[in-house]
């Protein structure tokens, strides 16, 4: 079930990744369009980049969380992978900011109104980003609270565990005991039986004795 959940995450990880892509690529085109333009590709494209971003780190840290609960047998190959998406989306992050930074540069060329409107649009994406961080934010404290519903839940299975075996081993005595039990019972039977074997041989030997006493008189 853990390795189900984790593809799921994955594949919706890898579509950021792709739109992420494309929109820093389309970024990057707008280098050469005018002034007027590149500014609302700008604010558009990264928009889009910042709020992909955001959505991709939330699906990687879901799928550490279910890596976490997988046998060591599927985590083997599920280690690899998120070891090359952490380090795909520190590259994604870091191409964003580079792109967004030349896209801006060449936008400041537009003169002091061209200024004037990317401080502004920059200004609301700002906002846009906040709410994103509120939204990372919500999304951490979530994870956190799984993170303790986790440890809550494998020490749970550790003392039904260890309850399990006390169990068994309880039965385990209990059984030995009605064995140990069952061959003393046989042993008493044993020696009763012997007892009166012994007894009625005894009565037996005396009344032959007196009749062969009687007899010979």
């Amino acid at each position: 079930m853990e390795l189900d959940r984790f593809n799921r995450y994955e594949e919706n990880f890898l579509n950021s990744s792709r739109i992420i892509s494309r929109s820093i690529n389309q970024l990057e085109k707008a280098n050469g369009n005018v002034v007027s333009a590149l500014q609302d590709q700008i604010v558009a494209a990264s928009v889009e980049i910042e709020g992909e971003l955001s959505e991709a780190e939330g699906y990687l840290r879901a799928m550490d969380i279910e890596f976490r609960s997988m046998t060591s047998m599927e985590k083997r190959g599920a280690q690899l992978k998120l070891n090359d998406y952490r380090e795909e989306l520190k590259q994604l992050q870091s191409t964003y900011t580079t792109s967004k930074l030349s896209a801006e540069s060449i936008a400041l060329k537009g003169g002091p109104s061209s200024r004037t409107k990317l401080l502004n649009a920059n200004q609301k994406l700002d906002s846009s980003t906040a709410t994103l961080e509120q939204s990372r934010q919500i999304l951490a404290n979530t994870q956190q609270v799984g993170d303790t519903v986790l440890t809550d839940l494998e020490t749970q299975k550790e003392t039904l565990m260890d309850a399990r075996n006390k169990v068994k081993e309880t039965k385990d005595f209990t059984s030995e005991a009605r064995r140990v039990l069952r061959m003393m019972g046989n042993r008493a039977i044993i020696h009763k039986m012997c007892v009166i074997f012994t007894i009625i041989a005894l009565g037996a030997a005396i009344v032959a004795t007196g009749y062969y006493g009687v007899t010979k008189k």
